[in-house]
């Protein structure tokens, strides 16, 4: 059965072309792979090491411009990371589909990742 977790938007310090040093990267990217672990605990989401993981973006309400969805991948990888921590397992194996466009505004923005055992 399939466990959907919603997860907050990626922080602008996780972009690969972003222009800082390294240390607010590596901050942002331990406190987003720390917020995907408690999320998916919470959701209580079974060890699977070959998951199916479907990942959806919806971008924040009344922003002025959206960064490209192929930039996407990179910002979420420390999600990836979170929960296949909490899962116990590797996510060397999970089969990842992320979304090719952006889906419909919400408040705050969101990522949707469906984990399918």
């Amino acid at each position: 059965m399939a466990k959907t977790i919603r997860l907050p938007w990626p922080d602008g310090r996780l972009a690969g072309h972003a222009n800082a040093s390294r240390w607010p990267r590596i901050r942002a990217t331990k406190e987003y792979r720390a917020a995907a672990w408690g999320l998916a605990k919470k959701a209580k989401v079974p060890r699977a090491p070959a998951a199916v993981l479907r990942v959806s973006y919806h971008p924040p309400t009344g922003r002025g411009g959206k960064p490209d969805v192929q930039n996407m991948p990179g910002r979420c990888k420390p999600l990836i990371d979170g929960i296949a921590d909490a899962m116990g397992c590797d996510d060397r194996r999970f089969r990842v589909q992320y979304a090719d466009r952006f889906t419909e505004p919400v408040k705050g923005g969101a990522v949707l990742i469906e984990v399918t055992p």
